[in-house]
């Protein structure tokens, strides 16, 4: 059975695939110069399942295919649904069904780079104004924590050009207005977001 009916697989790939299995449930890759395949040996029904790939296609990416359509050999169709179902696999292989996944996988990585540079962006701003002198100490303690989610108080203290009472004045008043909370398990401050 194969789909589609002009499919053309060489006897000497297909002795090959079948010495490679050799009666074990596995799968196998065979990549040759002319040929790019994955089959799947499927020994409740003694079958394989073979798909023909393009020369430049993983194999990998087809294993979950191979796997839905192991699940539907367990169903016991009858060859005209198994057929059906073999026509399914196939549209689904197609590589432009690939090729839309990496553009998608493309858009997405695009899109996480460019977070990335913005969430860079803003944090470099944060600095720059809490480096300022003219903030006062409760505006710098927010944007460092704004900056750096969480910071122990030595960390502050070094950040922070105050006297310690000042700065633990400021806290405790962050802290009572739930502007700020501290973390005594990294012995941290972070803002409440």
């Amino acid at each position: 059975m194969k789909f589609p009916e002009d499919l053309d697989v060489p006897d000497n790939v297909v002795q090959q695939i079948q010495i490679s299995h050799n009666f074990v449930e596995s799968y196998i890759t065979i990549e040759e110069k002319d040929w790019n395949s994955i089959s799947y040996y499927n020994e409740n029904k003694e079958i394989i399942i073979v798909m023909v790939l393009d020369k430049y296609d993983d194999s990998s990416d087809y294993t979950g295919i191979l796997d839905e359509f192991k699940k539907k050999l367990e169903l016991d169709l009858t060859d005209s649904k198994l057929k059906e179902q073999l026509e399914q696999i196939y549209n689904l292989s197609l590589p432009k069904v690939f090729r839309t996944r990496d553009e998608v996988i493309g858009k997405l990585s695009n899109e996480v780079a460019q977070l990335k540079t913005s969430d860079y962006d803003l944090k470099k701003r944060f600095e720059k104004i809490s480096e300022s002198d003219h903030l006062k100490v409760k505006s710098k303690i927010q944007f460092l924590l704004a900056i750096n989610n969480e910071m122990g108080y030595k960390e502050l203290k070094d950040s922070i050009n105050t006297s310690k009472s000042w700065l633990d004045t400021v806290l405790k008043t962050l802290s009572e207005n739930k502007i700020i909370s501290y973390n005594s398990k990294n012995d941290s401050y972070y803002l409440n977001v």
